[in-house]
């Protein structure tokens, strides 16, 4: 009987949880791990109650996940196992099927969840910054030459690593030969290193902070919002440094872009999702620098939404469309990867309105 009187809605009105209401209930916050990302991603089915967060982790390690009875117990802080009957009695409470429905209850059990949720965005915050002091040791340590594997796999993908290394120390190696590139906030600091795996799923992985901190129950994680590669700091805003910025998608895109645009600022973003963040974040300095901004699009769905987002949020901030701003014509080519493998090189359009791609 509770479980067919309780709703989701219900669950989140009881505890004060905001959320967009749509077809997907989307939290911004893990109800478990206490997690916080800037784009509401973690799921919860309107109809079932079940949640999943992959990116977190309970106290064996594993993701985050639960039906609507785990979600009513993470929310109230309670052991959905070995206190199973005070979740069920709280259920009955929010659904009104029980006799001792209580409003100040509702409230004092609201103010517990806000108390318990401050202090793991706080948790949170600490556990992220002690493990992101440990980036530029951690990428220290991975070779920068793995000529077995990793090495052979750019060269495969049309990357030639000897002019990769000449042009700095972009690319380094796990030892199983994955290339790996450091992940930049945008005020410049290394948060991460994100590795592009091969023949093994995920293709791309980040750091794990209980690797990282070397402690299994960790509440917070490594940053995965910045830029690849390079760094925003480095458009130089004062006149006769680096002006171009290039915007990627992914990691093999942007060791591709540091070959096929030289003399520029690659900026690879960790998603197509985050491409907008990005052209957010340095939009600003090229309008002051009176630079450039390059957007590279992956010929898919999603490549293609990621790209147009930046473009308009770039146009935005006081870009122009096709003089200060520019998509990179790739022509049928998948990726800016595939381009340069197949030779492709860009040329800069000689008139300042055609499209600047050239084969």
């Amino acid at each position: 009987m509770v479980r067919a009187a309780l709703t989701v809605a219900m669950v989140l009105a009881w505890f004060g949880v905001e959320y967009r209401d749509r077809p997907e209930i989307r939290l911004a916050t893990c109800p478990a791990c206490g997690q916080r990302q800037r784009r509401a991603s973690f799921l919860v089915d309107r109809e079932s109650g079940a949640w999943f967060h992959h990116g977190g982790a309970g106290s064996d390690g594993a993701p985050c996940r639960g039906n609507i009875f785990g979600l009513i117990a993470a929310l109230a802080g309670l052991d959905v196992q070995r206190e199973f009957t005070r979740v069920i009695e709280l259920g009955a409470s929010i659904a009104g099927v029980a006799p001792d429905r209580d409003p100040a209850e509702s409230a004092r059990r609201r103010d517990e969840y806000q108390a318990r949720l401050a202090a793991n965005v706080r948790q949170t915050a600490q556990e992220r910054a002690a493990a992101e002091e440990r980036v530029p040791l951690l990428w220290s340590k991975l070779a920068t030459r793995h000529p077995d594997t990793g090495e052979p796999y750019l060269a495969g993908r049309g990357i030639d690593p000897a002019e990769l290394r000449a042009r700095g120390d972009v690319v380094r190696y796990r030892p199983d030969g994955a290339p790996c590139v450091l992940l930049h906030s945008f005020d410049g600091r290394p948060v991460n290193v994100i590795a592009r795996q091969i023949d093994r799923e995920p293709k791309i992985l980040s750091l794990d902070i209980r690797r990282t901190l070397g402690r299994h129950e960790v509440r917070g994680s490594h940053s995965t919002i910045g830029t690849l590669v390079g760094c925003v700091s480095d458009l130089d805003t004062t006149g006769g440094g680096l002006d171009v910025a290039v915007l990627v998608e992914g990691v093999t895109d942007s060791i591709a872009a540091v070959l096929a645009f030289p003399g520029c600022v690659v900026l690879g973003a960790n998603g197509w999702y985050r491409m907008a963040e990005i052209a957010a974040a340095v939009a600003p300095r090229i309008v002051k620098a009176r630079g450039w901004l390059l957007v590279a699009a992956d010929d898919d769905e999603q490549g293609v939404a990621g790209a147009s987002d930046a473009l308009r949020v770039a146009v935005d901030a006081g870009l122009v469309l096709r003089k200060s701003v520019r998509a990179i014509e790739l022509g049928v080519h998948k990726d800016l990867a595939e381009a340069w493998r197949a030779g492709w090189r860009w040329t800069w359009p000689d008139d300042g309105v055609a499209s600047g791609g050239a084969s």
